[in-house]
This record gives C-alpha cells, sequence and structure tokens, in this order.
C-alpha cells in the first residue's frame, strides 16, 4: 500500500508540475502576441534597437540592442547595401566624428581634420560609395533647406543629421525657438518630400559635465539637453507614415552614457563609441534588404522574417488543421460513417498517435515562433568565468541531489546499464547545453573536452548497436527502420519547417551514419560473427574503408555533387567531412569494448579466476585514474586546432577510463542520478531543440521568453530568470516530444513490424514478439514505458556475476525483443497458385527495404520543388 501510495503521489506531483509549466508557456506566449499587438511599430524590433540596449563588453566592442541581433557591417556589406549611392551626415562636430567612423568602415583614409568647419567628402571607386559631411551646425543653409524640400538632385541613401549644441552655447536664451524652428523644418520635410532612404535625427547629445571647459560648462546644462530631447520625443510620437521614414535613435545617447573614459573633453567621444553608433545607423538602413533570407539568421534588428513558402505552410497547416479533424473523425457519431469510412484511409485510428502528432506539431511551431519570428526577443551569448562556473555548480547539485541507489545490493545492476547510460548521456548533454548557451566554444580548455563527450555518444553508438547485432542477429528492416526513424524524423521536419538542411543538426546525421556503418559491418556474412578471427578481420576492414571515405579527397565530393544534381541537395561537404573525421574511431572503439564485456561475460573470467579478476579491476582502475589526469593536463596545454588534430586518436582514453571507474564497483554501478537520467532519456530532443528554442538565431544567439527583452538585457537579474524560465519551458517540451516522437515511431514503423510478425508465424519456427523499441540501445532517448525496466544492459565487471552472464541480460530485456527478420523466405503454401505479379506484388509492396528506398527517392524528388 505504501508503495502505490507514493506512485500516486509522484503521479500527481507530475501532473502538477506539467500544468503549472503548460500555464507558464501560455502565460508567455499571450503576453509576447499582446506586446506584438500593442507595440506594432516594434514589430521589427527596430524600435528597441534604436532605444535601448547595453555594452556586453568593459572593451566596448561589442553593443547588445534591446531584444535583437545587430549586424556588424564591413566592407562588402556596406557596398551591397548602398552602393551607387551616398551617405551624408549634416550638422555639428558630434556628426563629423561620426563621419569619421563610417568612412573608416571601406578602409578609406580619415578625412583632414584641418578644415573641420567646412563640407568634407569621401569616395570609394572600388565600391562605388561616396561619404559626405556638410558642416550646418544649425542646420538652417539653402542646401539643407533645399533637400529638405525636396529640390535638390541628391537623393541619399542614408541621411543623418543631428544639431543642439551650436544653438545652447551661440544663441543665448532664444535657443530653444530657433532649434524647434530646424526640427520642425527636418520632420515636416519628411512628412511631405522623398528626401533620402532613410534619415537619422540624432538626439542632442548628453554630455560629461565633469570634463567639459568653462565656456561650455555654463551653456551646456542638464535641464536644456532634457528639454530638447524631449520635444524630439514628442514630434516623433506624431510622426504619422510619413514619406520619408524617419526615426530619432535615442540609444546613441544610452550609448553614450554607458561609456566611460571614452571622452576627453566631455563633449566628443572615441571611435568606439562613433563606431557603434555608425554600426546601428547601417542596421537601421540596410537590415531589411539583406539577401537572401536564408539561414543563418543572426540578425535579427530591422529585420521582418520571410513569410512561410509552400512547403512550410503545408507543415503548419497539416498539424493545426489535419490533424484536428482526425480527432473529430475519430470520434464523429453514426451519421457520418461513410465519410469516415473513406476518411479512415488517411487519419490514424489510434487516439494516442493523433495525440502525439499534435503535440509534435505544436513543438514545432513554438520553434518556428521562436526562431523565426519577432515574437521572441533574441541577444547575443556572453561568455563569463563565473556565470559558466554557477551553471556548471548547479548541474553538480541537482545531479546530486536527486542520486538513488539500489538498496537491495546484492542485486547487481551491471556493467553499463540502463540507468548508468541515461545518467551519463544526462550529464554529457547538460554541459554541451551550458556549452553552447554561454558561448564557450571560445576557450579552449572547455571547446576540448566537449569534443570528448561528442566522441562519448559515439562511444556508446557502437557498444549498444554492435551488443544488439551480436546477440540478436537481427538485421531486419523493422529494426533499421525503427533506429532512423527514431533518430531523424524531428531532424528531417525541422529541415523543411526552418528552411535549414539536415546536416545543420549534426548530431542526428552523424550517430545515423555510423549506425548504417555498423549494421552493414555486422550484417555482412553474419553467420560467422560467432568466430572472433573473422569478426575482428571484419571490423578493420571497415575501418581501413570508411577512413578511406572520410579523408580521401573526391569521393564525399562526389556523392554531394550527386545528391545536388539528382534532388537539389546541397551539403557542406567540408563540415561534414570535418564532424566525420573528429570521430572517426571511437566507434569501433565502442564496438571493441562490446565485445570484450561479451566475452568476459561468458568466460566468466570474475567468477572462476576471482584473485586474477581483483587485481586487474586494481590495475585498470589506477591506470584509468592516471590516463584521465594526464589527459586534461594535456589537453589544457593545447589550442582549439592543435587539439583537434590529436582527438581522433586520443578520445577513447578518458572515455574508456571514465567507464572503467565509474564501473568499478557494485554500489557504483546500482546508483544512479535521476535527474541526469532524466535529462538522458530526452537527450535526443534536447540536443535538436536547442537549436531554435533555447537557443535563437540558428544557435548564434540566447531566446529572450520574457516580454520586456529590455529588462533581460540591462539586467543580471533578468538574464537569470529569463535562463530559468526559457529552461523549464525548453525541458517541459523537450519531453513531451520525446514521447510524441517514440509514439510516432512505432506508428510508422508498425507496418514493418507487423509484415514481420506475419512472415514469423507463417514459418516453420516462431521467435518471441513485442512491440519493438529502438530506444533501448544506450545511445537513444527512452520513453515513459521503459522506465519500469530495472534489468541492466550488460553486467562483466560485477563483483558477483549474475545469473546467465551479460549476453545473457542484454539478450532477456523485452524493450530488446525483435521480430523476425523481414528478409525471412516467402512461404508459397500461403498461396494456392503463387504467380509472378503477387512475387512482383511482395518484393515491391511488401518488402520494407524496398519501400523506404522508394520513400527516399520520392522525397528527394519532392525536395527540388522546395528549393
Amino acid at each position: 500500500m505504501a508503495g502505490s501510495q507514493t506512485t500516486a503521489n509522484n503521479k500527481s506531483l507530475k501532473t502538477g508540475i506539467h500544468i503549472l509549466i503548460s500555464a507558464l508557456l501560455a502565460l508567455l506566449l499571450s503576453f509576447s502576441i499582446l506586446r506584438y499587438i500593442t507595440e506594432p511599430q516594434d514589430n521589427d524590433r527596430c524600435h528597441g534597437m534604436l532605444n535601448q540596449g547595453k555594452w556586453m563588453t568593459e572593451e566596448y566592442k561589442e553593443w547588445q540592442p534591446s531584444g535583437c541581433l545587430a549586424k556588424k557591417y564591413g566592407t562588402q556589406d556596406i557596398s551591397h547595401c548602398i552602393g551607387h549611392s551616398k551617405v551624408i551626415y549634416i550638422g555639428d562636430s558630434i556628426m563629423r566624428e561620426q563621419y569619421y567612423s563610417m568612412a573608416e568602415f571601406l578602409g578609406l583614409t580619415k578625412p583632414s581634420r584641418q578644415q573641420i568647419h567646412e563640407d568634407q567628402t569621401t569616395y570609394s571607386k572600388k565600391h562605388d560609395v561616396t561619404f559626405e559631411m556638410w558642416w550646418d551646425p544649425y542646420l538652417n543653409t539653402s542646401k539643407t533647406i533645399d533637400l529638405l524640400k525636396g529640390k535638390s538632385k541628391t537623393k541619399p541613401s542614408i541621411l543623418i543629421m543631428g544639431s543642439g549644441v551650436w544653438y545652447m552655447r551661440r544663441t543665448g536664451a532664444n535657443y530653444l525657438s530657433g532649434w524647434k524652428e530646424a526640427i520642425d523644418r527636418i520632420f515636416d520635410g519628411a512628412s511631405q518630400h522623398t528626401i533620402a532612404d532613410r534619415i537619422l535625427l540624432s538626439p542632442v547629445e548628453i554630455v560629461q559635465r565633469d570634463l567639459l571647459s568653462k565656456e561650455r560648462i555654463n551653456t551646456l546644462t542638464h535641464d536644456k539637453i532634457t528639454i530638447m530631447n524631449n520635444y524630439l520625443k514628442e514630434r516623433e510620437n506624431t510622426l504619422y507614415n510619413p514619406v520619408t521614414p524617419l526615426v530619432v535613435p535615442f540609444v546613441w545617447n544610452e550609448i553614450v552614457i554607458s561609456s566611460k573614459n571614452q571622452t576627453l573633453d566631455g563633449l566628443h567621444f572615441l571611435e568606439p563609441v562613433t563606431r557603434a553608433q555608425a554600426q546601428l545607423a547601417l542596421n537601421y538602413r540596410c537590415n531589411e534588404q539583406l539577401a537572401p533570407k536564408t539561414f543563418p539568421m543572426d540578425t535579427t534588428c530591422c529585420f521582418t522574417y520571410p513569410t512561410p513558402v509552400w512547403y512550410q505552410s503545408t507543415i503548419f497547416l497539416f498539424f493545426l488543421i489535419f490533424v484536428p479533424i482526425g480527432f473529430f473523425v475519430l470520434y464523429s457519431s453514426s451519421a457520418i460513417d461513410q465519410i469516415i469510412r473513406c476518411l479512415s484511409l488517411v487519419f490514424p485510428s489510434s487516439y494516442e498517435t493523433l495525440i502525439a502528432l499534435f503535440i509534435f506539431g505544436l513543438s514545432l511551431i513554438y520553434m518556428y515562433l521562436g526562431d523565426r519570428s519577432q515574437l521572441f526577443g533574441k541577444i547575443y551569448k556572453q561568455f563569463n568565468v563565473s556565470t559558466f562556473s554557477s551553471l556548471m555548480m548547479i548541474m553538480v547539485v541537482l545531479g546530486a541531489a536527486t542520486v538513488k541507489s539500489n538498496h537491495d545490493q546484492n542485486k547487481d545492476a551491471g556493467f553499463l546499464n540502463r540507468d548508468q547510460t541515461d545518467e551519463w548521456k544526462g550529464w554529457m548533454q547538460l554541459i554541451i547545453l551550458i556549452y553552447h548557451f554561454i558561448g564557450a566554444s571560445r576557450i579552449p580548455g572547455i571547446y576540448n573536452p566537449v569534443r570528448v563527450l561528442v566522441a562519448a555518444y559515439l562511444f556508446q553508438t557502437g557498444y549498444g548497436h554492435f551488443f544488439f547485432f551480436y546477440k540478436k542477429a537481427d538485421f531486419g528492416a523493422a529494426r533499421v527502420l525503427n533506429v532512423m526513424v527514431r533518430l531523424n524524423m524531428l531532424t528531417c521536419v525541422l529541415a523543411y519547417t526552418m528552411k535549414t538542411d539536415y546536416l545543420f543538426y549534426y548530431f542526428s546525421p552523424l550517430v545515423s551514419f555510423w549506425f548504417g556503418v555498423i549494421w552493414i559491418t555486422m550484417r555482412i556474412m553474419s553467420r560467422y560473427n560467432k568466430k572472433a578471427a573473422f569478426l575482428l578481420t571484419k571490423m578493420a576492414v571497415m575501418a581501413i574503408l570508411t577512413g578511406f571515405i572520410i579523408h580521401y579527397p573526391g569521393i564525399l565530393e562526389a556523392v554531394f555533387n550527386a545528391l545536388s544534381f539528382l534532388f537539389k541537395i546541397k551539403w557542406d561537404v567540408v563540415e561534414w567531412r570535418f564532424r566525420l573525421s573528429l570521430d572517426a574511431w571511437i566507434v569501433y572503439i565502442g564496438m571493441l569494448c562490446a565485445y570484450a564485456t561479451i566475452q568476459l561475460g561468458e568466460y566468466k573470467i570474475s567468477q572462476n579466476h576471482p584473485s586474477i579478476w581483483k587485481v586487474a579491476k586494481v590495475f585498470a582502475l589506477i591506470l584509468s585514474a592516471v590516463s584521465m589526469v594526464g589527459f586534461f593536463i594535456f589537453e589544457l596545454t593545447q589550442s582549439k586546432t592543435s587539439y583537434t588534430v590529436y582527438h581522433p586518436y586520443i578520445s577513447w582514453i578518458p572515455i574508456l577510463s571514465f567507464v572503467i571507474i565509474r564501473n568499478f564497483s557494485r554500489r557504483g554501478r546500482n546508483t544512479y542520478s535521476r535527474f541526469f537520467a532524466f535529462i538522458g532519456k530526452i537527450s535526443l530532443e534536447t540536443f535538436i531543440g536547442q537549436f531554435h528554442m533555447w537557443l535563437a538565431a540558428d544557435t548564434k544567439a540566447l531566446l529572450v521568453v520574457l516580454p520586456n527583452a529590455s529588462w533581460v538585457v540591462k539586467s543580471s537579474i533578468g538574464w537569470w530568470i529569463n535562463l530559468l524560465v526559457s529552461s523549464l519551458v525548453f525541458v517541459f517540451i523537450c519531453y513531451h516530444l520525446s514521447q510524441a516522437t517514440g509514439t510516432l515511431t512505432r506508428w510508422i514503423c508498425s507496418g514493418a513490424q507487423k509484415s514481420q510478425s506475419t512472415a514469423a508465424a507463417a514459418g516453420p519456427t516462431t521467435t518471441k514478439t513485442t512491440t519493438n523499441n529502438a530506444d533501448s540501445v544506450p545511445l537513444l532517448p527512452t520513453n515513459s514505458k521503459d522506465e519500469g525496466d530495472d534489468s541492466s544492459s550488460s553486467s562483466s565487471l560485477n563483483d558477483k556475476p549474475v545469473q546467465g552472464g551479460p549476453a545473457k541480460l542484454m539478450v532477456e530485456r523485452d524493450s530488446e525483443d525483435s521480430v523476425i527478420d523481414i528478409d525471412s523466405p516467402w512461404d508459397d503454401s500461403l498461396y494456392e497458385k503463387p504467380v509472378w505479379y503477387k512475387t512482383m506484388y511482395h518484393s515491391i509492396v511488401q518488402n520494407y527495404w524496398i519501400r523506404s528506398m522508394i520513400y527516399l527517392i520520392l522525397m528527394g524528388v519532392v525536395n527540388r520543388f522546395c528549393v
């Protein structure tokens, strides 16, 4: 009774948490949509960029706008945006300093300062771009007035104007009336005439009074500056649908105020400040015309995301309309039975499957809204040692607080058991997530160990799949489809939904490739796999072959060129070769480790030779500890580039060392962290989902889920609260997405499993058949149906071996039971007269290998119309 009560309490707690996070997600979406509706002026995040932000570093090298990502414009970008046109600055010495910074973007020599109160011009012949500075501190020369009245032949791409200092200093008590007249002339001109592509009217600069000269400090007062800037805000608020777009970038004063030691006289600021101001002017003018608008979309200020193309719209309509109709069909009354019979051919007949489709679709739409719309803000990543250390400490505390141990120490959970591998995947995934979130890739001491974590996933790929194929000898289509669909469903759908490409989510393609390699290795002449010499030789030959394919130039290029020619699939062969070569051998290490585990269990060395086994364990423990320490000392002395050269050949050292240390004692094998194991079970979804619903801009930035993006930007508390909320929502969605993907995988592959079961029942022998779950291999995430499975994956380093040894433990797991090979002989006795067309029908329609190939080819053909 106590156990039942505990289970009920856990279910109630779980349900309560789900309801709370669902409500939180609904609240966030509601507030974001409300902001989107009530503040239409910021629907392209331009208003936020022009009014708020902060410096990201004390060196003043990067400015973070409020809720968006600004582009750093270089020579080619400026040429593309402003080529065959000009940028004109009109105003006083403050405008002149910005003009100098703008000219330097094209590598032009800084104009002479000798005639600082005269017009200046610079021209880049290479890029056909002209920069002009019209000296007009009162904004009232005839040339300026003609331009504002639309009489000038000059129509600049960007017109930047600013005044105020000379009015305050030189016109006495009448400063405000004269200045207002000049400002009104600018607003009226923008409202009535086509003056330029864009106008930026500079706010009156907030000076640093403690550095001003005596002549300036008495005239450039805070009250005057405040009155003038308030008037600019009033006029900007009354500006409605002008002929020439005009904005007042008050953020320029934010930049000035937050810049310390960047001015010598309190009025004119140094290059970091003026460069940031000029960059924002370019972002305002040029971002919207960036072409093409394809991923990675890492510029979001003053940027309108492209509208969904036909196949994206089809995906959304399917999940939002087609699937709900499925519920109606499933539960409709008998009055429309005839319609149901027709529709039942295209709708899943299972309520569970429809729910999974709906959850899967909602998750995709959330990712789309997060990373392909302005509904949520985006901010830059920023590496900070203290933040990174704090996040790692929080992770360790959560993991340690949820440690669970099997109280029955007479039962050994086994070597690399399911709970342990889930835990292993979990803490590795958390480190990778923190690594991505904090932007730690530029730190070699962090980057290098993270490479080992990715290699550890591939080690588990080799270990788990080898174990399965060696003991079960199930090479049929059902097994392959289960694994491949589970690994690639989310990745493939996201590639179309987000208009990215398959290799962008490199983990799924990488694991899929190596699964194929393992399957081929074990499938070829599989009846001889029990012969050690043959199996090891086969693995060596395959290792040489894959190494040749990966490293020899021309092979991958030929494959990628063929895909481009046939299906318009354009993948980056250089990036893919890098990914493959980085971990070209660790999969084979995993396979060898699995083989060694099987052999140790079958020969029962720990039972037959306990003294030798005890000495060997101690020696392995000492060697592993020394190797682990030695590896970290070595990697800390290497740069990212130099370590990458060594990584393919040494990554196995810390991985095997960890495996031995982690499995040294029975207590260690029987103990695991439930928090890490939970994350491990959804590691596939968290790895892929982070791209668009925890990170943003295709992993280049962070997603801001709180409606007030400026608070997140400016306040460290806001940043941490946004991290907490976005993380809860992220994990919540990944959990349900994992459940949905598992259900859909079973639904999609049910035909292959059913066909194999039918063939098995008709054959001379029958093998135990269950609802196959491909997630049982250590690499793949598990679902809720596996959580109650206490059996181990294997057991070889036990103090007291479990009866039957590791091989038997692995084979007897229900979740690992597989159906009969689809390639088993066709039983002609099922038919009275087997004729050629029935045989062909079976070969083409019933054979899932052929059907899968036809499906992939059709998808490739469809892809030609999706580019």
